[in-house]
């Protein structure tokens, strides 16, 4: 059991790591890639950089909301008291279990509405023909990553909570009253 709350921590510890990097990662790429825009023009060559800036602007807040929660939920988790005895009340056990889906159906927003802004304006190239697109791919794949953190730990909640029970059963072995 000690075992599995081992796990759980290091992989909640990854979570926040992975978390860091991502918005490391994209404010590198959204200061980067961020350009002045002028309203007064209104070529075409103009209309194209509003699309692609402001598609930036909101993939960058859809990735820094998710990111927020993602942080400051294991953190918390984490620095809290450290509870080893198993003692989890239901209610403990079943936000242990919603936080990590919760924040998982959170990046899998952010994954879509990165899918379709680019599906939106017609391009095929995810990083919208910027500058860094290494970067923007990498931190593409961390958030598909972090999905998987935190699958990972809805599962290890979950088989911590089921095998609570087997470790607190204990066998005794009946008493022989001629011993007395």
């Amino acid at each position: 059991m000690n075992r599995i709350i081992a796990i759980t921590h290091c992989v909640r510890l990854a979570t926040l790591i992975t978390a860091v990097v991502i918005v490391i990662g994209s404010l590198g790429f959204y200061s980067n890639n961020s350009i002045p825009l002028n309203p007064t023009d209104s070529d075409q060559q103009d209309s194209n950089a509003w699309i692609i800036q402001t598609i930036t602007d909101r993939r960058l807040i859809s990735t820094l909301v998710a990111a927020q929660a993602s942080i400051f939920c294991p953190l918390f988790i984490l620095l809290g008291p450290s509870n080893i005895t198993c003692a989890d009340t239901l209610i403990e056990v079943v936000c242990q279990f919603l936080m990590p889906v919760g924040l998982a159906l959170s990046w899998t927003f952010s994954i879509l509405f990165d899918l379709k802004s680019t599906d939106l304006i017609g391009q095929t190239d995810m990083c919208l023909s910027q500058e860094n697109c290494v970067l923007f791919g990498f931190i593409f794949c961390l958030k598909y990553l972090i999905v998987g953190l935190f699958a990972i730990e809805t599962c290890l909640v979950s088989v911590s909570f089921l095998t609570r029970d087997a470790d607190n059963r204990h066998i005794q072995l009946p008493i022989d009253s001629s011993e007395k």
